[in-house]
């Protein structure tokens, strides 16, 4: 307070000075000065002058130049108030330029809404390049989104705000980041998001999306082969995916569905690649033999087009490409969620077999091996066994073998035996050779825990089951869910019984409407039921593809990963959810037992 009367009797001095000197005189000072850059001087001569009470030009310079001066002399909230002072005073004189300066001193300030409230008023169209770069300045400063969303709704046609929000939320972990948000602000202010996709920009939406679906059809022009196509696994899983455009259309969402055959010799997927004539896809379905997977896989990463295997849970596929999905969750990713379990559920007895079909599944069986050893589990078995040779599993579960009976046993016998023909008995020998050995099982009672089948066959499965539910011991089962279908030959109530786990690998829930609603439309249109099969494709994996990701890309466009990303987990159409966050595979695997004749998911442990 005694600073600020200190400054009042000053002003009050150089006004009853400046009364009887030359105003003029000491502005040309003041503007020497300023020239000069001696900015706290020149502040000094202009204070004089913009204290009197007058209504002229030199006194509306001096205050300009003051304010100015003030800036320049690092006194930011000086030059802000005298600014505001000439506002007041002399309202329509230079209004741009004292909104201009107003707008970029509370830029400085860090005081957005203010510093775009002024810049608004600045009508100036040469000072148009200037107040973009002030915005940016001042929306540096602000780090809360709600404020900026404030702020947009405010100045609706300020790009600049929703390329601040936009990059405050790329500025997030991925998973955090709100995908529909970036979308929006992309579209509605053509802003150039990076997506965070290698290579890749943006996500272009088109009105219709050529999907091509890779399979080994093997169309030939003999009526034999027509009927063993139309018999095929192939075709079935092409008429889900043709259901499935038509139920894309009804919601708006246009699909070409382009049917490739990878087996076809006339026309070998190299010459189509090589002539362009793929160019134009927007997603690959396919393919699922290994020479076509790896062709297939170039050209995806080449063309930067997004491809999906069907069936396949090999990561290699994946590995090198950033556009390669799968549809299944990987091997690698099924064992870590298996091993998990183990880990949480089987502590009592820590002895476990690992069964796996072949070169295919040895991933995931090494890995599932690795981890729960490292958690002091001992696995006992590890074995490969073919799907056809998969009676292994149950016989050498129940197989026994013949046992000596221990010493004093024996002893025992003997002796009574001695006994008899001590005291003259006829029929002394009263055991045969059987009765001194005795039969059980290779694998003794209670030696083993848990078995874990690491393979989608079915068959190694049933066989494991068949031989748990025989023996007099509990031991625990634990498989992926893949086997379990509505046309499956294990019962739920052995799968009940024995206390069977699974790790949930794109389940249908057959009690699910959209489920019901596919099968009517599979029944309507080629008057019989869809039949799902244990490994190969199917009319429920056409449909629930095409249908998922026909979606994805209506919503988030040609690269529809930038939604994938940005998500915890999307809903399928078939299947509950797709996840995809942290990797290319689906790792949406969620544990399930089953409960009352119905697969159930249970909570994890904490």
């Amino acid at each position: 307070m005694k600073r600020y009367f200190l400054a009042l009797l000053l002003v009050f001095s150089f006004s009853a000075q400046l009364s009887a000197q030359n105003v003029k005189q000491i502005f040309e000072e003041g503007k020497s000065l300023f020239d000069q850059e001696q900015y706290a001087l020149a502040q000094g001569k202009f204070a004089a002058i913009s204290a009197l009470d007058q209504e002229n030009d030199m006194v509306r310079y001096a205050a300009y130049y003051y304010a100015i001066s003030a800036y320049r002399a690092d006194d930011a909230e000086t030059a802000k108030n005298m600014f505001l002072q000439i506002k007041e005073r002399y309202p329509y004189w230079e209004p741009d330029e004292m909104n201009y300066w107003l707008g970029f001193l509370n830029a400085k300030e860090g005081n957005p809404q203010e510093s775009f409230e002024y810049l608004a008023l600045v009508k100036n169209d040469s000072l148009a390049q200037y107040k973009e770069a002030i915005k940016k300045s001042a929306l540096a400063a602000e780090t809360e989104i709600d404020v900026l969303e404030q702020m947009l709704g405010e100045f609706p046609q300020e790009g600049a705000i929703a390329s601040r929000i936009a990059e405050l939320i790329l500025e997030k972990p991925v998973e955090q980041q709100d995908i529909n948000r970036l979308m929006s602000l992309e579209e509605s202010y053509e802003l150039k998001i990076d997506l965070g996709v290698e290579g890749i920009e943006s996500s272009p939406k088109k009105s219709v999306y050529n999907v091509g679906l890779f399979l080994p059809f093997y169309y030939r022009s003999d009526s034999a082969s027509l009927v063993r196509v139309e018999r095929n696994w192939t075709s079935r899983m092409y008429y889900g995916a043709q259901l499935a455009v038509q139920k894309l259309e009804e919601e708006g969402i246009k699909v070409n569905l382009i049917p490739v055959d990878t087996r076809d010799a006339r026309k070998s997927l190299a010459k189509m690649i090589s002539e362009g004539e793929l160019d134009s896809l927007d997603l690959i379905i396919g393919p699922v033999t290994e020479s076509s997977i790896n062709e297939v896989n170039a050209f995806s990463k080449e063309k930067q087009i997004n491809m999906i295997n069907p069936l396949s849970s090999n990561s290699e596929i994946m590995a090198a490409n950033p556009f390669a999905f799968l549809y299944y969750p990987s091997n690698e990713s099924i064992a870590i969620k298996a091993a998990n379990y183990a880990k949480e559920n089987f502590r009592k007895n820590k002895n476990a077999a690992v069964f796996y079909s072949g070169f295919s599944d040895k991933p995931r069986a090494d890995l599932y091996r690795k981890l729960i050893e490292e958690d002091s589990f001992n696995v006992t078995i590890f074995e490969g066994v073919l799907p056809n040779e998969s009676v292994k599993i149950q016989q050498l579960l129940l197989d026994e073998e013949e046992v000596d009976r221990d010493s004093i046993a024996v002893d025992l016998m003997m002796a009574e035996m001695d006994s008899l023909r001590a005291a003259g008995e006829a029929d002394w020998e009263i055991y045969s050779e059987r009765d001194f050995v005795y039969d059980t099982l290779r694998i003794l009672p209670d030696s083993l825990g848990h078995i874990f089948i690491a393979s989608d066959f079915s068959s190694l499965s049933t066989s494991a089951l068949s031989g748990i539910d025989a023996r007099p011991d509990t031991i625990e089962f634990l498989s992926s869910s893949r086997f379990l279908t509505a046309e499956q030959t294990v019962s739920f109530a052995q799968l009940e019984r024995v206390n069977s786990a699974f790790t949930g690998t794109n389940h249908i829930n057959y009690g699910k409407p959209q489920v019901t609603e596919f099968r009517q439309r599979y029944l309507n249109k080629y008057y019989t039921n869809p039949v799902r099969e244990e490994r190969l494709g199917d009319a429920y994996i056409g449909y629930d593809i095409v249908v998922s990701f026909g979606r994805l890309l209506h919503r988030y466009g040609k690269y529809f990963q930038v939604g994938l990303k940005r998500q915890d987990k999307i809903p399928g159409e078939l299947t509950d959810f797709l996840e995809y966050k942290l990797s290319n595979d689906n790792r949406y695997i969620p544990y399930m037992k089953v409960r009352g004749a119905k697969v159930e998911i249970i909570e994890e442990k904490k």
